[in-house]
């Protein structure tokens, strides 16, 4: 057994996470559903191996690890083959660059989408707001700036950047979808690393459960809304 991963397949960190999962072959990880909107990580159990109270969560007894980013980083470390290097070169300023994009995911990217989140699931947002649109078109802006550097979000080649910020812009584009014209790298990006057999397995259903979940919560909050009028 190598551990258990506490996840849900709309959670975009979560989907990181297994597709590495699947690159690497782990087939004997336990995955243990979980549901953070009913706030399931808040139990005494869980909140002690992760006071952070996220998901994902690694458990392997002994040691727990949250965060994708660095669930990520210790399974490609602990599990990863020769065949499997290109995903984290050797090459220092090669890594600072996949540490720098990844870093741009959990302080920016991701942030702008939990923005849109916590409101919804907390039953007080009916529609995105302008604000909110503003914020997504700046980070697509930012990423069509990376583009223009590398094939990659950190390179020629994909690395565990690109299945970091993947899962985070594939929620995003489905509430606002990218502009062809204006980010043309971006979305060509985005539909290289969807067509991959990992990211059809496991990135494309999970963000249509988690961009329909999103969309219907905000109906039905609208509609209570309406019926309190």
């Amino acid at each position: 057994m190598s551990g258990a991963l506490y996840m849900t397949e709309a959670s975009p960190p979560a989907r990181s996470v297994l597709m590495l999962l699947d690159i690497l072959g782990i087939k004997n990880m336990e995955l243990r559903e979980i549901n953070p909107v009913l706030r399931e990580q808040d139990s005494p159990e869980l909140k002690k191996k992760n006071p952070m109270r996220t998901v994902p969560m690694l458990d392997e007894g002994d040691f727990s690890l949250a965060d994708s980013h660095a669930i990520v980083l210790y399974l490609l470390e602990k599990y990863g083959r020769p065949e499997h290097q290109q995903l984290y070169p050797p090459d220092a300023r090669v890594r600072a660059t996949i540490h720098n994009r990844m870093f741009f995911d959990c302080g920016i990217l991701f942030p702008r989408l939990r923005a849109i989140m916590a409101p919804t699931y907390g039953g007080r947002l009916t529609q995105m707001t302008k604000y909110m649109i503003i914020n997504i078109v700046d980070a697509y802006e930012m990423l069509e700036m990376y583009l223009n550097e590398s094939k990659y979000i950190a390179a020629d080649h994909m690395t565990i950047a690109d299945i970091s910020v993947l899962t985070t812009v594939s929620s995003l584009n489905g509430l606002h979808a990218v502009d062809e014209n204006r980010f043309p790298r971006l979305k060509q990006w985005l539909t290289t690393m969807n067509e991959k057999d990992f990211a059809k397995k496991i990135n494309v259903p999970g963000c249509k459960l988690h961009v329909d979940g999103l969309i219907m919560l905000m109906e039905f909050n609208m509609s209570n809304k309406a019926s309190k009028l």
